[in-house]
């Protein structure tokens, strides 16, 4: 349930909502401090600047308050409101297109869908009409089980109902005390080079905005592996313009999984074990490194 507290006028204090009995403040749910026009031009010289394609990672961006709540309504989320991908490229947990959310992802949502924040993304990245996707549709809540991954893609590059142009993703992680032996990182790769050169720990109150077009090969190729079987648990947003600049231009298509132009030899024999040897075994030993780690 939640509850709207209107402050009387002589009390020095905003308005608030009460959700699952913490009560946070209007003012307090988003960071002020990178609202500021000095700030926002930092934060647009470096998203431009960013290599290996347009990004910028954000810490403390949202109260802590509210991604905890968040956290707590992925335990509510039923069959009926989510789909799992299980393939060899991907294996997810993720909210069908306009989801049954919980009251503080709703929030959240509604927050980074306002026009005030729309107004910022366009600030920081120069892309005028910026669309929202109130549906969700392939973002909302996602969670990757034990052994779960994304393979490097890139991103379907149209609305698949609306046909507007894909122009970035927003994501906001909710895990606490992540380690990098834990795995699920965020890799941001130079497709040319087909090598990594940003690696995103999904550490809780991390958020990262990235652009979308054919360059933005990304993805979390690491399994995740964090101890008790503990997934890794983050919540996204697509936003979307009508046409985009012609020379990022192509022709419809979906997601992009990213196959390697030559696979080192050592890898080739690596993969070759792994499709031989029973998921069990391997889950076995990838739980028996992150305890050998820690």
């Amino acid at each position: 349930m939640v509850k709207i507290i209107l402050a009387k006028p002589d009390q020095l204090q905003s308005d608030h909502i009460a959700i699952g009995g913490k009560t946070l403040g209007f003012d307090e749910i988003i960071n002020e401090e990178f609202f500021v026009s000095s700030k926002i031009s930092e934060l647009r010289q470096t998203f431009k600047n960013n290599k290996p394609f347009p990004h910028l990672v954000f810490e403390g961006l949202f109260s802590p308050e509210l991604l905890e709540l968040m956290h707590e309504d992925f335990d509510h989320l039923t069959k009926d409101h989510v789909r799992v991908s299980y393939t060899m490229t991907e294996k997810k947990i993720s909210t069908r297109p306009f989801p049954r959310l919980g009251h503080a992802s709703e929030l959240y949502f509604n927050t980074i869908n306002s026009s005030r924040f729309i107004s910022f993304l366009r600030e920081i990245t120069g892309i005028e009409g910026i669309i929202t996707d109130p549906s969700l549709s392939r973002g909302g809540l996602h969670q990757i089980p034990t052994g779960g991954k994304f393979a490097m893609h890139v991103d379907f590059n149209r609305h698949l109902e609306t046909k507007l142009d894909n122009r970035l993703v927003f994501i906001t992680y909710l895990n606490k005390d992540w380690l990098p032996a834990y795995g699920g990182a965020l890799e941001l790769w130079d497709a040319d080079k087909e090598k990594c050169e940003v690696e995103v720990l999904p550490v809780f109150g991390r958020s990262i905005l990235f652009s979308q077009s054919s360059a933005s090969l990304h993805g979390h190729p690491t399994p995740v592996a964090a101890p008790n079987r503990r997934p890794r648990r983050s919540a996204a947003a697509y936003y979307y313009s009508n046409g985009r600049p012609e020379i990022e231009s192509t022709e419809s298509h979906t997601t992009i999984i990213f196959k390697r132009r030559k696979t080192v030899r050592h890898e080739r024999l690596a993969m070759s074990i792994k499709y031989i040897t029973p998921p069990i075994v391997v889950e076995g030993i990838q739980r028996l490194m992150v305890w050998w780690r820690t």
